[in-house]
């Protein structure tokens, strides 16, 4: 009786090593898909944040709270001592206090003095035709003894009309450019409080407009 029941007992090991070995010839189980790893949402659509313009030539100061009385800035240098070019328009959004939009005017050979203001409207100052511009408000801006071309002709900036971001600042067009009085105006959608500031390296003159 003893040496059966030990028989027993040494066959269980033998059948356990038997289904360990079975188990070797099974294939490998298919791993589990990894799920994709999913992103945080936020406010802004993919669109808005691809077309946003981005923030241009530094940050607005907090101190001034801007108006809409006319400003007019001196030259650089004082007095001039040549025909300053305007190399470059454009534009950009900044967040601070309350968010700002801004345009910049660079050149080259100086910052010739400026006025910029509000005016019912604005004309090619060759022909005197009226100058169709976006918005319900236009805000100039005239540089004296400036210009956007060379001697010879060629012009220093190519375009005529900048694309503003579109919230408050919706389009700049020159309309003059001729014996060196150089006019720019923005189309804004409604009378906001602007200030100007000029800035150098390169000389430029630069206009917030609150949001």
């Amino acid at each position: 009786m003893l040496l059966r029941r030990f028989a027993l007992l040494l066959a269980v090991p033998l059948v356990l090593v038997a289904v360990a070995c079975g188990d070797d010839d099974d294939d490998d189980p298919t791993p589990t898909p990894t799920q994709p790893a999913t992103t945080a949402t936020t406010g802004t659509s993919p669109t808005t944040a691809a077309t946003a313009a981005p923030t241009t030539d530094g940050t607005v100061a907090p101190q001034n709270p801007g108006g809409t009385d006319p400003v007019t800035t001196k030259p650089v240098p004082d007095p001039p001592t040549t025909v300053p070019l305007l190399k470059d328009v454009r534009m950009g959004v900044h967040p601070e206090n309350g968010g700002w939009e801004r345009i910049v005017f660079e050149f080259e050979g100086g910052l010739p003095p400026a006025e910029v203001e509000y005016v019912p409207s604005v004309s090619q100052c060759g022909s005197g035709n009226a100058v169709a511009l976006q918005g319900s408000a236009v805000l100039s801006v005239t540089f004296q003894g400036a210009a956007q071309h060379t001697d010879a002709g060629q012009l220093t900036f190519a375009q005529q009309t900048v694309d503003g971001p579109g919230n408050t600042i919706l389009e700049a067009k020159q309309h003059c450019d001729f014996e060196a009085l150089l006019g720019w105006a923005m189309g804004l959608k409604g009378q906001q409080n602007f200030k100007v500031a000029t800035l150098e390296g390169p000389p430029r003159l630069v206009i917030d407009v609150k949001q």
